[in-house]
């Protein structure tokens, strides 16, 4: 029992030691200083200060560089995805896949958000980023009348030719028929990259003009949220010491 009771303390300990070393390279700023690992981004954010023409919203700190930026601003095959599988998307509506690719490539805020996603472009991808409900319905209002195929751009696509072409039998129809509103299209189309929330709650805007990026202070949230900190590793830490004495007392009780 004594060989048993040491046995289980060591391993205790072992898991708090771990769990000390994992919390340790996970703090918040850890979280927040990550960028996509993805084929154009920078593997952390820096300032770029040539993105004054495109993706201008961060020249001050970016995970992309100028080179992408200008690639998303003149390119409309950009990793070989085709906006305009049915037809040529207005003008407006093109604004607003711009805006959503300058943030996929460049935004240094989805730390938080990251879940593993391999495929040839990218390693990982954000999910459920908090989208504003404005900023969501700004982009329906403009692109509801333009037409797709598919109301999910990230799976249902035929990739057999190297570009996204529809899916065998799909046809093409409006925005409006095929995602129905704005909520379904914005958390949709990117394959749930977004979810949509009311603009008085903490929320991302894809396009700012601020001097300062009011996503930063949403993301270090969550981050710190998701952590369990302030800033800090301390309660994540103490959490897991708190967690593996009661497992102690527990087995001890039982046994």
């Amino acid at each position: 029992m004594d060989l048993l009771f040491a046995l289980v303390e060591l391993a205790a300990w072992l898991m708090l030691v771990k769990a000390y070393k994992y919390s340790i390279g996970r703090t918040v700023d850890e979280v927040m200083n990550n960028c996509m690992d993805g084929q154009n981004q920078k593997s952390k954010p820096g300032p770029e200060s040539e993105l004054f023409q495109h993706c201008s919203p961060w020249a001050k700190r970016s995970c992309c560089t100028s080179d992408t930026a200008q690639g998303v601003g003149f390119d409309r095959a950009w990793l070989n995805f085709d906006w305009n599988h049915c037809g040529a998307l207005s003008p407006k509506c093109t604004q607003h896949f711009v805006k959503d690719l300058c943030f996929y490539e460049c935004s240094p805020n989805v730390g938080p958000y990251l879940q593993p996603d391999v495929r040839k472009v990218r390693n990982n991808r954000y999910q459920n980023v908090p989208l504003c409900q404005a900023t969501c319905s700004s982009w329906w209002e403009d692109c509801k009348m333009d037409t797709t195929c598919t109301d999910n751009w990230t799976q249902n696509f035929n990739w057999s030719t190297g570009q996204n072409k529809c899916p065998t039998d799909a046809t093409c129809d409006t925005f409006k028929k095929v995602f129905k509103n704005a909520t379904h299209f914005c958390e949709n189309i990117w394959d749930h990259g977004f979810r949509v929330v009311p603009d008085t709650q903490d929320c991302f805007r894809l396009w700012f003009s601020d001097d300062e990026n009011p996503n930063e202070a949403v993301a270090r949230k969550e981050a710190a949220r998701m952590l369990g900190v302030s800033g800090s590793s301390v309660k994540v830490v103490a959490s897991c010491y708190v967690f593996v004495v009661m497992a102690l007392f527990v087995f001890i009780a039982l046994g």
